[in-house]
């Protein structure tokens, strides 16, 4: 517990306070632009280590590392403060047409995640596959996919109008937005697995043939 508490007092002091702290700070020195790409560089660190210290490898380390940086080009490449909250806005939109697209094959990223989380702890990764897919179990991944392509959607939409609305004073909003949102969206999906986990220890006990019913 302490350490889980650690993990998001840490959070939030790289993710939120230090880049909106740091924005302030720098922005009269180096520009609007650079005053927020700047601050970004401690929690893409700090991303790197904890996908490092968690031992997040396969398909969870390939999807952090692939989309920290495609983001971090995306705000290298925008040239202005607009420009960086605009890009991100189409970024997340260009994620979502992935997600609809691997929803589509039938290849949710949540259960490629639990997979990599039931290798870790030392789970056979084939049987648990075969599990995953069972058609009882399989649409509940699906399910919280699109919820979370959702969220994507909902919140790019949300700092779209912040933008339009103040401009790149929409920076402070969407840093509190981005992490907050972040937390909420976490319990959310972290309920999701857990029902999901409920479901495949009842489908085991009942059914001893389980494996021979996947899709």
């Amino acid at each position: 517990m302490k350490k889980q508490n650690n993990i998001i007092l840490y959070d939030i002091v790289l993710y939120v306070i230090f880049p909106i702290v740091l924005f302030r700070l720098l922005k009269p020195i180096v520009g609007e632009y650079w005053a927020m790409i700047i601050p970004t560089v401690p929690g893409i660190l700090y991303t790197i280590f904890r996908f490092w210290y968690t031992k997040q490898f396969n398909v969870t380390g390939l999807f952090i590392i692939s989309t920290m940086s495609v983001s971090t080009a995306v705000d290298l490449l925008s040239g202005s403060g607009y420009n960086l909250i605009l890009y991100n806005v189409y970024y997340h939109y260009a994620l979502v047409v992935v997600f609809i697209f691997l929803i589509l094959l039938k290849k949710p990223l949540t259960l490629y995640f639990s997979l990599d989380i039931v290798a870790l702890q030392g789970h056979d990764r084939e049987t648990s596959k075969k599990l995953f897919f069972h058609k009882e179990i399989f649409k509940y991944f699906q399910y919280l996919f699109i919820f979370w392509a959702l969220k994507d959607v909902l919140f790019a939409s949300i700092q779209w109008w912040l933008l339009v609305q103040y401009g790149t004073k929409a920076y402070y909003s969407r840093t509190i937005l981005f992490t907050i949102g972040g937390y909420v969206f976490g319990i959310f999906m972290a309920a999701g697995y857990f029902y999901i986990a409920k479901k495949v220890n009842k489908l085991m006990d009942s059914n001893t043939e389980v494996l021979k019913n996947s899709n």
